[in-house]
């Protein structure tokens, strides 16, 4: 599933801790451009504060959402951020997202060439660095915690945190796990009662 930083931590936001908390078996890339691009230049959920847009022309006055923090409290079992300049790390980091069983969570900084002109590629090339080769264990909650909070002169890419062997909520839900997900269940109606009751709609 793919998505914006704005429906994914502003309008769906409800919806994206209850997935990590039951910790839904899919992969949700979060194209983060720190800025509505789409509705042409309206601060997002995490737009640094000060920052000057169309809605905030005297510079935000809100925090910004830490993603990474709110994924890891939240119950993700895969937690990992990329870089859109950084086409080949990218892709193995989602890559193990897909295979990872369970909630994974890649926050992928895709910067707003058009209306975002603080965090840009270079803004972000000479700051990002990889996890990988670092030192860090994604296996240590508390390391990705930290690793969360560092100072935007220095912003980790690469995985967080990956927690194996956590059952998924379609392992833990008995009608899933017996009948499979509800869209192929049986409805227990015969052909003339479906079909009444899909005239009933119409």
């Amino acid at each position: 599933m793919a998505g914006g930083d704005g429906d994914g931590y502003g309008i769906g936001i409800g919806h994206f801790v209850l997935a990590m908390r039951r910790n839904i078996d899919l992969t949700y890339i979060v194209m983060n451009n720190q800025i509505y691009g789409l509705t042409t230049g309206q601060a997002s959920p995490t737009t640094d504060m000060g920052t000057k847009t169309k809605s905030t022309p005297e510079g935000e006055i809100e925090k910004p959402i830490n993603p990474i923090a709110l994924a890891l409290v939240s119950g993700a079992t895969y937690v990992a951020r990329a870089f859109s300049g950084d086409p080949n790390h990218m892709t193995e980091v989602i890559k193990r997202a897909i295979q990872h069983r369970g909630f994974s969570l890649v926050d992928c900084f895709s910067p707003c060439v058009t209306y975002n002109k603080i965090n840009t590629y270079p803004w972000f090339r000479q700051r990002v660095y990889r996890l990988e080769g670092s030192g860090h264990d994604a296996s240590d909650f508390n390391a990705a915690l930290a690793k969360a909070f560092e100072e935007p002169a220095k912003i980790p890419i690469g995985v967080f945190y990956e927690k194996l062997g956590d059952p998924t909520y379609e392992e833990l839900d008995p009608s899933i796990r017996t009948h499979g997900p509800a869209v192929r269940q049986r409805l227990g109606l015969t052909p003339e009662e479906q079909k009444a009751l899909l005239q009933s709609f119409l």
